[in-house]
């Protein structure tokens, strides 16, 4: 029995070719060897918080925004791999955030949070990380370079 070819590729002329394809890549994520062992909906998407307070403008409405968002996210169906927590976002996940809670509840869901040491060195706040980690830029970097989408926010 000959081999099936995948679908994307094809023979021509003894001469292969590749077809690109639009579209979700959650299949191919699926065949990864590097997949985390995480629920069915996690998809290798990154979000990168810069800041406490989403969108520009008025600081109370924006925290209200980062508290709506992160509660979305964790009662959603599809779950990123990671966060990324840089500058003031940093105090998002130190001992008292409005947004403990829903941070928690993601990091329980299985998305990795990680806050950056410089920034929470800045506000001298390393010591009072509630959850998640904290993460040097070399690991930002990797948790970055290795997805396969990253929104920053």
């Amino acid at each position: 029995m000959k081999p099936t070819v995948p679908p994307s590729f094809a023979e021509k002329d003894l001469s292969h070719y590749l077809r690109m394809i639009r579209g979700d890549f959650a299949e191919l994520e699926e065949g990864l060897p590097e997949r985390l062992p995480t629920s069915s909906k996690q998809k290798n998407i990154v979000i990168l918080l810069g800041s406490k307070a989403l969108g520009r403008g008025n600081l109370e409405l924006g925290l209200k925004l980062t508290k709506l968002f992160l509660s979305a996210l964790a009662n959603g169906p599809t779950k990123p791999r990671a966060i990324v927590l840089l500058n003031d976002a940093v105090e998002l996940s130190i001992e008292g955030s409005p947004v403990i809670s829903e941070l928690t509840v993601l990091a329980e869901q299985g998305v990795q949070v990680y806050s950056c040491l410089s920034s929470l060195d800045e506000i001298e706040k390393e010591e009072q990380i509630a959850v998640g980690s904290q993460a040097d830029m070399a690991k930002i970097c990797e948790v970055l370079l290795t997805a396969w989408k990253v929104v920053s926010l």
